[in-house]
């Protein structure tokens, strides 16, 4: 089978949804955004009453239809649009989750002219329950006009406000079942039941007027009484409605976030808070990186999960837009999966259960990921204002345990002893993960009070001196990538070393030598580590980059942008105040310009396969909220601005 992943993603923070180009329903997140995905295949069909025996049946996947797919400006409502390429043809489809509900709702509106012959509008769908093929149960209820699909307590429940024929089959084979012969032919109905590997189709009734409409639900339950109970629900909530309540919730995200003071970048911006909130668990307070789309391992490790390096960022960034409950709420649950050593795991599914992890032996735990959440709980302090102290005292007991642990993994040469670096990829002490420690440590003395004879700025200062001292490489103007476990040193250009700027803050940009430092990392990456993607070079996350072809990184990129911004914030001339902040707004027209089709920020920008890769991206958003901020902090409206117009034709999915 062929490997496809979602044009769009939307969600609630109860549920999550992803989508394929032609409007295929590709996951239903439930009973968690991260678990269960749910759905193998749920796609849409026509089917035209040309007088043939069976009629002419055609997929919207299929080459016949002209597409376009969008999100709603200032909201995550998708709307796709199919156009026939040879009659008078239309369907839209547009999706909502409405908060607080376990369902999803979908408008279909089929239009035909006068000479189109009536045509039928089906869905298909193959379902997974709990992520599990095997020994599911599917029923249809004419009566109750539903088709409910379970295993063990998961249910999903299929419902409209039109009434539909169903079909349930057992696949025995995968591709043409059963069921999509039943949809070909037009004959629904045969079969009300079925258990093991299974599917269903609904169709309705032919469409014999200029334009038909209906609404279709999917909800989730942990039965099948409570889903089917919960499908009609939705139904009588209705989707105008459901839209009403969906955009209310987004409406106060982006007015808690604040408006973007730049105009080329307001739609982007909302695009990454929303995206942000959609990717923030409610029922457990923490955030997964992205929708997960690859189930199976096949080109990743999976994206669905919680990496507590990625939720502290976006804690953060979530109490920059308003939303410091989130924050707040993040850090508890950072006190509850929080090891006996001190340390976390590599990643976590939200429930705090540990995730299919790799980096779990000792000598190759992500240390960087302990140091990233004292670092940003101490940050979060800073923010809090009156409710400080109380923060802080509470998560003392958290952070003193994590910090002991970083100190334990330093050696007796001031640097960290073995760890994975932060793209998972190599082994050994980093530059990137030596100043992770130095500012988790600072924010353990000046915010926590914890051991500061080991984390003082006398402490701190031997440990930057060693950090230069070891990792800087004059001769070249490059940080070593790291020194391995047998003492060799890796000079592989790394653009993690931008960590010294942002977040970790070793380098004092308004110190001449530190400086100097940062300037020559940050036009060296800039340099060397671009690759040719749409609208420009955008940036590696290291040299020698394999992953996905070697394409480079939208969060890279975006970051390399964030720290144009820091330097621009300190720069003593306007002259060169106005040189970072025009590279920054380059650099991020070229992450702009190769988001998903919807306009989502991606992790990747792939050389194989795909024009994107996992988006929408946590991490990715979160960096944007920052690079918004930072444009707030210099007030600065005069760059060049975007062509606004040519970008938003370019995140609508291509017209084929």
């Amino acid at each position: 089978m062929g490997f496809f992943i979602p044009t769009a993603a939307t969600g609630n923070g109860t549920s999550l949804a992803t989508f394929g180009r032609s409007g295929e329903i590709m996951g239903f997140f439930y009973p968690r955004i991260d678990y269960a995905h749910n759905v193998r295949e749920g796609m849409p069909a026509i089917r035209l009453l040309d007088g043939s025996p069976n009629g002419q049946f055609i997929w919207c996947f299929q080459e016949a239809w002209r597409v376009a797919q969008s999100f709603e400006p200032a909201s995550n409502v998708l709307v796709t649009r199919l156009a026939h390429r040879e009659m008078d043809l239309t369907v839209e489809i547009s999706d909502v989750l409405p908060p607080g509900r376990h369902g999803l709702l979908r408008r279909i509106v089929v239009t035909r002219g006068e000479r189109v012959s009536p045509v039928q509008f089906m869905h298909y769908f193959r379902l997974a329950i709990g992520d599990v093929e095997w020994r599911n149960g599917v029923q249809a209820h004419r009566e109750e006009n539903v088709v409910v699909q379970h295993f063990r307590d998961i249910a999903l429940a299929v419902s409209a406000t039109d009434p539909f024929a169903a079909q349930c089959s057992s696949v025995q084979t995968l591709g043409h079942t059963a069921t999509k012969q039943a949809m070909v032919t037009g004959q629904l109905g045969t079969s009300s039941q079925a258990i093991g590997r299974v599917d269903f189709a609904v169709a309705f009734e032919p469409v014999h007027t200029a334009r038909w409409e209906t609404t279709l639900v999917l909800a989730g339950a942990t039965s099948r009484e409570g889903a089917i109970t919960a499908a009609r629900q939705l139904v009588a909530l209705g989707f105008k409605q459901a839209i009403h309540d969906a955009n209310d919730r987004v409406a106060a995200e982006l007015t808690d976030a604040g408006p973007c003071p730049r105009p080329d970048l307001a739609d982007a911006y909302d695009r990454a808070v929303i995206s942000l909130h959609d990717l923030y668990d409610d029922s457990e307070g923490t955030f997964i990186a992205a929708p997960e789309f690859d189930l199976g391992y096949e080109l990743s490790g999976g994206y669905g999960y919680c990496w507590p390096r990625d939720a502290a960022v976006c804690a953060l960034a979530a109490q920059r837009i308003g939303r410091p409950d989130m924050a707040a709420r993040f850090f508890e649950w950072s006190a509850l999966t929080q090891l006996g050593n001190g340390h976390w795991f590599q990643r976590y599914w939200t429930g705090g259960a540990s995730a299919p992890s790799w980096c779990v032996d000792l000598d190759q735990i992500q240390l960087d990921q302990t140091c990233a959440i004292v670092h940003a709980a101490g940050l979060y302090a800073r923010r809090c204002g009156e409710s400080a102290s109380r923060f802080v005292d509470d998560y003392r007991p958290i952070a003193q345990r994590a910090t002991r642990a970083i100190l334990a993994h330093m050696g007796g040469d001031d640097l960290h002893r073995p760890a994975t670096d932060l793209w998972e990829n190599s082994v050994g002490s980093f530059t990137y993960t030596q100043a992770a420690v130095i500012a988790a440590l600072r924010e353990a003395d000046e915010v926590f009070g914890i051991d500061t004879d080991r984390t003082g700025p006398e402490a701190r200062e031997r440990l930057r001196r060693r950090l230069i001292e070891v990792f800087w490489r004059p001769e070249s103007g490059r940080w070593l990538r790291r020194v391995t476990p047998h003492g060799e040193p890796d000079s592989t250009l790394d653009s993690s070393a931008m960590g010294l700027i942002d977040p970790w803050e070793i380098l004092d940009l308004r110190n001449p030598e530190d400086r100097r430092l940062a300037l020559a990392t940050i036009e060296g990456i800039s340099r060397d580590l671009r690759s040719e993607v749409k609208g420009g070079g955008a940036i590696l996350r290291f040299q020698g980059e394999a992953y996905m072809g070697g394409g480079p990184g939208c969060v890279n990129t975006i970051w390399l942008a964030l720290c144009r911004l820091r330097l621009a914030a300190t720069a003593d001339r306007a002259e060169e105040r106005s040189e970072h902040i025009g590279h920054a707004v380059d650099d991020l027209r070229i992450a702009l310009a190769n988001t998903s089709p919807t306009g989502q920020l991606p992790e990747l920008i792939p050389k194989i396969h795909f024009d994107y890769w996992a988006a929408p991206h946590a991490w990715a958003c979160s960096l944007l909220i920052e690079t918004v901020a930072a444009f707030r902090s210099l007030n600065q409206h005069e760059a060049t601005a975007f062509d606004t117009k040519r970008l938003r034709i370019r995140r609508q999915a291509p017209s084929r």
